[in-house]
């Protein structure tokens, strides 16, 4: 049995190390997808923008419509170039700087588990600031064409 197990085990290892862009895509996928979809609503609705104003201004962000506008358009714009791969690791890494700062403004004020969403986000895309977007991408294609 436990040969039958390592034998699994070892297809499955083979199978995944063959496809690492496989992986990065749907990390790209995934956190890309979230930021589009979680900011659009402020993207195309100007009392939304404004709503997030008033949340940035109950944690005494400097300029907070200033600081929502630039926000929003990092996440919005930044997951759609995650989303097709193009300027990965500068868009993965101003993504990272948005939710450093909104950990450290909003969720820094909470229990740890309020954190856990933003800390996600920086932990991946960070990764993608050292492993880049993956064979499939926008980059890969403008590097190799």
């Amino acid at each position: 049995m436990t040969n039958v197990i390592a034998r699994m085990h070892n297809d499955v290892e083979r199978w995944c190390a063959e496809r690492p862009h496989l992986g990065l895509f749907l990390l790209r996928l995934g956190i890309g997808g979230h930021l589009v979809w979680s900011t659009q609503d402020n993207v195309f609705s100007w009392a939304r923008m404004l709503e997030f104003r008033d949340f940035l201004e109950k944690f005494e962000f400097p300029f907070p419509l200033f600081c929502a506008v630039l926000s929003v358009t990092a996440q919005f714009v930044g997951g759609l170039a995650l989303i097709a791969g193009a300027f990965t690791r500068f868009a993965a890494l101003v993504l990272a700087f948005n939710f450093v700062v909104a950990i450290a403004m909003v969720d820094g004020t909470r229990p740890y588990p309020a954190a856990f969403a933003a800390l996600a986000i920086v932990v991946a895309c960070l990764c993608l600031v050292f492993t880049g977007a993956g064979r499939w991408s926008l980059d890969h294609r403008w590097r190799h064409a």
